[in-house]
């Protein structure tokens, strides 16, 4: 946020016009940011890590999270509940669109589907597309006009109110 905020002092970008996308990490990073605060007006999450938990127990790097934090879920549950955006979902006031292949083995379909479903329930406007035959990199050109298409909207229709 500090970089945001210098891009904002500098006024190269306008604090009423600010929108986050990522995929992959950066759809983490996107979950994240929305669920800590509200300062941007839409956000798109791609492929995106939602909770570490279920993200440990069904991705096809099973070993990555203990790793990076040095201890099973079962050795340090609370450090991966700390760290997932799932976590702080009640905060999340964002408009968010999620974006998700229906064949992602690294992150699985179902984080997208959590994601959706929690901000369903506190009525956070979100919708949700999931791609057919799609890993966890689209490359079937349709998907990925669809994607820019579909982001490129979602900002505009939220930018403009």
């Amino acid at each position: 946020m500090a970089g945001v905020d210098h891009l904002i002092a500098e006024n190269i970008v306008h604090p009423d016009s600010l929108c986050v996308t990522g995929l992959s990490y950066g759809g983490y990073m996107t979950s994240w940011i929305i669920s800590h605060t509200n300062r941007f007006k839409a956000a798109v999450e791609v492929a995106g890590v939602i909770n570490l938990v279920s993200f440990t127990n069904t991705t096809d790097i099973p070993d990555f999270i203990p790793q990076y934090f040095s201890g099973e879920l079962w050795q340090i549950s609370d450090i991966y509940m700390k760290h997932s955006p799932i976590s702080y979902v009640k905060n999340m006031k964002t408009p968010t669109l999620i974006l998700h292949g229906a064949s992602d083995t690294r992150v699985p379909l179902g984080q997208g589907q959590e994601f959706y479903r929690a901000l369903q329930r506190l009525r956070v406007t979100t919708e949700m597309v999931i791609y057919p035959r799609t890993q966890h990199a689209v490359d079937e050109p349709k998907f990925i006009l669809d994607m820019g298409k579909r982001t490129c909207d979602w900002f505009h229709k939220y930018l403009k109110q």
